[in-house]
């Protein structure tokens, strides 16, 4: 034996077998350990959309949180943060394509994570679809710019959505290094644009940039300051996609956790940022944010910079077809998970034998995600009224699924030994505080003309729990994540059985 060779290097050179390794894993059909840093942060910021965000949610916030907006958004950065750190417990010990579903079956159960997993459909299904309708009135703004004239009623809207819809299809089959790159280019462009923005009605603003009333509220209602903390929340929504690609990623206990971490606090700088100038801003052009407007534009216009209207809704267009693009990846991904683990038909977990993608997952959701907005576009929904009533159903899909993972987590490290106090205050925290701005959140918005979205996600929640009740004894387990297999691991089993372990 060579003394000066290295024991990794005897190991490298002659492994010892290591037994009970499959080749393969329940997950094979993706491709494996092929994205990078770069492509898992595309998934999570393209998903979180920040430039559709900060140019729409500051207006929503003004509108339902009055003053007390700067302070929704504040606490809205800080709650998501405080789910990101408590979701990090799972991504840092397990890959699966299912994220938030799997993880809260590892910690709750199968019922619990059903229900995650019907809350991350609609969560990721409906803020897709409205993406797609954000799209359609952005173009139609950008058109009507041009032609003198809204075209709100025309069929632009129609066409985008359908086009939207083809163009993710593809890119999505396609593969998900394309799908996370061109969402990762659009987005940046599109954030490029809003600081622009920003920074002119910044320095338009003069020696008071930010109103002091902002600060310092003198009316502060706890109704409204909880409906603007969910609002908030939903600017962020979508940062814990990358973990559905836990599974494609190089180093998924590595990347993800960081991923979930920095994608969120980029986005809730810009966000908070956003808010506070263009909030000043609306005070002081007396913008009438309840009409069927978009408010940034009238800012634009109010401070002398009307030119940058058009390069704004080609902005956010991209940015909420990157959105809808990263949010749809993440939903085809749950799917595979549940069709996996013989929840929905196994049909739908099949992957593409050259891309390596979950291409009847695709093809299934792609359509309904296209159909819903045209539905409300065709019903004579305007604007204002079908996005809030897409975002209401999105919202409380989102806030759900992160409160039962948020309450998985604490149930999850006791069982594996590795439960501490400070995780367990901060799931315990974030569940809390969650589930309490969920409750509320609905209450008040089930008197608001977005009770339509509201009543929705109730009703789709129940009836699919209630056909889980009757199914459950069907579904012999739930939770299934991705496991090494023989050409990954040093030493792998020559010989054995491919096990599909679960």
């Amino acid at each position: 034996m060579n003394p000066h060779v290295s024991a990794l290097d005897r190991a490298i050179a002659d492994p010892e077998p290591v037994t009970g390794v499959g080749t393969t894993s329940p997950m094979s059909g993706l491709h494996r350990r092929t994205l990078g840093f770069g492509d898992v942060l595309a998934q999570s910021v393209s998903a979180i959309a920040p430039c559709a965000a900060a140019a729409t949610v500051p207006g929503l916030l003004a509108l339902y949180s009055g003053n007390a907006g700067l302070w929704a958004a504040l606490i809205g950065v800080l709650l998501t943060l405080l789910a990101a750190a408590t979701i990090n417990q799972f991504t840092k010990r397990i890959a699966t394509a299912g994220s938030l579903y799997t993880f809260t079956a590892k910690g709750l159960g199968a019922t619990a994570g059903f229900a995650s997993g019907v809350s991350l459909i609609l969560g990721y299904g409906f803020i897709s679809m409205y993406a797609f309708a954000n799209v359609g009135f952005h173009v139609s703004n950008l058109l009507g710019y041009f032609g003198g004239g809204p075209t709100h009623g025309s069929s632009v809207p129609l066409l985008c959505v359908i086009t939207c819809g083809v163009l993710c299809t593809v890119v999505m089959v396609r593969g998900i290094r394309l799908s996370a790159r061109v969402s990762l280019l659009v987005e940046s462009v599109a954030v490029a644009v809003l600081i622009a923005l920003v920074v002119v009605l910044f320095i338009g603003q003069g020696s008071q940039p930010i109103s002091w009333e902002l600060i310092a509220p003198r009316q502060l209602s706890l109704g409204q300051l909880v409906t603007g903390v969910v609002i908030a929340i939903t600017a962020f929504v979508g940062f814990e996609s990358a973990a559905s690609l836990s599974v494609e990623a190089r180093r998924p206990f590595a990347t993800v956790p960081r991923v979930l971490t920095w994608s969120p606090i980029a986005a809730g700088l810009l966000v908070v940022a956003a808010t506070s100038v263009q909030t000043t801003g609306f005070r002081a052009a007396n913008v009438a944010l309840g009409e069927d407007v978009t408010p940034v534009s009238a800012l634009s216009a109010y401070y002398g910079v009307g030119w940058i209207t058009p390069i704004l809704d080609i902005g956010v267009a991209a940015s909420f077809f990157a959105c809808a693009l990263a949010s749809s990846t993440a939903l085809v991904r749950v799917l595979l998970a549940l069709a996996i683990d013989g929840v929905i038909p196994a049909t739908v977990g099949h992957t593409h034998s050259r891309f390596k993608t979950p291409h009847i997952a695709i093809y299934t959701a792609m359509p309904v995600l296209t159909i819903g907005p045209i539905i409300l576009l065709l019903a004579g929904a305007t604007s204002k009224q079908a996005v809030g009533i897409l975002l209401a159903v999105s919202a409380g899909g989102y806030v759900l699924a992160y409160t039962l993972v948020c309450s998985a987590a604490v149930f999850f490290l006791r069982r594996i030994g590795e439960l501490t106090i400070w995780p367990a205050i901060g799931a315990a925290s974030a569940a809390c505080c969650l589930g309490a701005c969920l409750a509320v959140y609905l209450i008040r918005e089930s008197n608001s003309p977005r009770a339509v979205g509201v009543w929705l996600f109730v009703c789709s929640v129940a009836l699919a729990l209630a056909w889980f009740a009757r199914a459950r004894r069907m579904v012999a387990r739930m939770g299934t994540h991705d496991t090494p297999i023989r050409d990954e691991v040093l030493g792998g089993a020559p010989t054995g059985s491919d096990r599909r372990p679960r």
